[in-house]
């Protein structure tokens, strides 16, 4: 077994060579089934576009989270309490380094080091996430990327995946009751990276340059312009180096 950890933390279904774990997932599995892989083929995020990853060295995974009994305004918080439970996971494998960037990335010190997507399906949300496991200088997709390796964590790809994977089973399960509090909107604001950075946000209506200043009540970035603060409730966004 793959996932031995993150297997006493929910349903885990371990995958082989698999274009996308997004299209593995039933609908009608239960509550933070997970299906998970370190071999994915055609992998996506954001704004259609792809992530690709060699074999054996990056952990690909979607966990359905049932929504039944949770608000509308409640779901739109998944993205960012994703963010957090991994973010999570990662601080204890790399002493505490690990942050999000504004709206689903995790960042090591400024390099990406895990993305996140989540999709409505008709019995929930389907919460994908990948994490650059052991890839080398060399191996990784920009400049501004990294992996665990890189940045100290110990062990070896199944190692890493499996204690990461169980990490963020167990923190997402304990966030969702906090869905949508000011209680969880502080927590994730203390470790957004993003804000008092410089930021540029692509937008369907233009380009916005600012200051991120802050993370509003249902949980838009907040940016000041110079003109006044802008929420932006969706958003590409680059920090300004």
């Amino acid at each position: 077994m793959l996932f031995p950890g993150a297997a006493r933390a929910a349903s885990v279904i371990e995958l082989g060579t698999v274009g996308s774990t997004f299209d593995a997932v039933d609908e009608r599995a239960e509550h933070l089934t997970t299906w998970a892989t370190l071999d994915q083929r055609a992998g996506r995020g954001r704004l259609g576009r792809e992530w690709v990853s060699p074999a054996g060295k990056c952990l690909a995974a979607t966990v359905l989270v049932r929504t039944k009994r949770l608000r509308e305004q409640q779901i739109g918080w998944l993205p960012l309490a994703a963010g957090l439970a991994l973010a999570d996971a990662l601080d204890t494998l790399v002493a505490d380094r690990a942050s999000i960037k504004w709206p689903n990335d995790v960042l090591i010190e400024g390099r990406k080091v895990a993305g996140i997507l989540c999709e409505r399906r008709r019995t929930g949300v389907a919460v994908g996430f990948g994490v650059n496991l052991t890839l080398s200088r060399d191996e990784l997709p920009t400049e501004h990327a990294t992996s665990l390796t890189l940045e100290g964590a110990e062990g070896t790809a199944p190692v890493l995946a499996d204690a990461v994977l169980c990490h963020v089973l167990r923190s997402l399960d304990g966030l969702l009751p906090a869905l949508g509090t000011e209680r969880l909107r502080a927590a994730i604001a203390a470790e957004l990276a993003t804000i008092g950075r410089d930021v540029r946000v692509a937008l369907p209506s233009g380009e916005l340059r600012g200051r991120a200043v802050g993370l509003g009540a249902d949980g838009e970035l907040q940016v000041d312009t110079g003109d006044g603060i802008v929420d932006v409730r969706a958003g590409d966004v680059v920090h300004v180096r």
